[in-house]
Formats: C-alpha cells, sequence, structure tokens
C-alpha cells in the first residue's frame, strides 16, 4: 500500500523533473544554435551550457538535428502543442479581421512575436542548410510553411476588395512571404516597435488601393 502511494505521488514529480530538463536542455541548444551556429554547436557542448550530462540530452533528443526541430516548432508557436501555426485561433483571428487594414495589422502583430522569438534560429537553420541535409529539409519545410500562411492572408486580404486591382492572391502572397521574411527582419535589425510600423506602413502602400 505504501509503494502505491509512493509511485503516485513521485510520478508526477519525475515527470516535472524531467519536463524541467528538457526545457533547460532545449533553451541551451537554442542559445547555442544562435550563438554559434548549428554545425559547430555539439551535443557535448549543450550539455555543458545546461548543465546536464550528455546522457541527459540523449535522454530526451535522438541527436541535435531532433533537438533543433523542437527548439524551432517551440520558438514559432511558443507553446509545446503540436499544432500548426495556420490551425491555431491567433492565426484564424487575423483572418476574421474587419479590414484589410487590420488584417495587415493582426499579420505584423503576430509576424514581430514570432521573429522576436525565432528570427534568429530560423536564419541559423537557414544558414546551415547547405552543409546539412537535414537543416536543408527543415529551411525548407519552414518555407513552404510560411509562403501557404502568406497565402491563406492574401486570399482573405484579396477579399476584402481593398487589395489594388492589378494583384491577385499569389501576387500578394509573394509581397507578404517577401516583406516579411526573417531574411528582412534580421538586415533590418530594427527595434520591435520600429520594424512593426516600418512593415504595416510598407504592405498597406505596396497592396492597397489608395
Amino acid at each position: 500500500m505504501n509503494e502505491e502511494v509512493k509511485r503516485s505521488y513521485s510520478s508526477p514529480l519525475r515527470e516535472q523533473a524531467a519536463a524541467q530538463t528538457r526545457l533547460l536542455v532545449r533553451a541551451a541548444g537554442h542559445r547555442l544554435f544562435v550563438r554559434d551556429g548549428f554545425v559547430a554547436t555539439s551535443i557535448r557542448k549543450i550539455a555543458a551550457e545546461a548543465g546536464v550530462s550528455e546522457r541527459t540530452v540523449y535522454t530526451h533528443y535522438r541527436n541535435k538535428v531532433e533537438l533543433f526541430q523542437d527548439a524551432l516548432n517551440v520558438a514559432i508557436a511558443g507553446d509545446e502543442e503540436p499544432v500548426a501555426m495556420r490551425d491555431r485561433p491567433e492565426f484564424e483571428e487575423v483572418l476574421a479581421a474587419p479590414s484589410a487594414r487590420d488584417l495587415i495589422a493582426g499579420m505584423v502583430r503576430r509576424n514581430g512575436v514570432v521573429q522576436e522569438r525565432a528570427g534568429a534560429l530560423i536564419m541559423a537553420g537557414i544558414e546551415s542548410s547547405g552543409a546539412d541535409p537535414d537543416m536543408r529539409r527543415i529551411s525548407d519545410e519552414g518555407e513552404h510553411a510560411m509562403r501557404a500562411n502568406c497565402l491563406a492572408l492574401a486570399e482573405a486580404l484579396v477579399a476584402t476588395g481593398e487589395v489594388r486591382e492589378e494583384l491577385d492572391a499569389a501576387g500578394v502572397a509573394d509581397v507578404l512571404t517577401t516583406m516579411a521574411s526573417p531574411h528582412v527582419h534580421q538586415i533590418l535589425g530594427w527595434p520591435a516597435d520600429r520594424y512593426r510600423d516600418w512593415l504595416a506602413g510598407t504592405l498597406a502602400a505596396s497592396l492597397l488601393k489608395a
């Protein structure tokens, strides 16, 4: 009886400790991937940064590609839920905006949050994609997902009737994908408020009727 009670109380504690360790490892990997690049970052370095053993890292991740993918997913989404950005309530809220300018404003807010959390890590993956086939796959998947999200936003913008007549949804998606990309965000290197103001103004001027 005592053993059963002990197990019932210790199991949640073990799960909580394991989750905390996974968080530490993931955060350490995120920092090192951004600072040193994917290729130069080893499991040994991640373990040292997290203050755990290499064996502990391997308890949570089979390899550093899996760790990078998890760190990237969490950074983009802001949580550990396995739900694509397109299927999240906040994305649907942006799509349901009452006007084109409101939709652009909502998109810019969401994009700014994602760029602050994940932009540098996305760029670390892109920069290493030429040296590692798994990173090429992850980068390609990310680009395809962003394109699909931008196309959904573009279709919603066109449906408002406020987009310039010479632009169709594909053309609008091209502009959104380019201007909201992590490449542009990194090149500009501006504070968050300045970046959001610039992006909102540039998209409105480029896409909407006068």
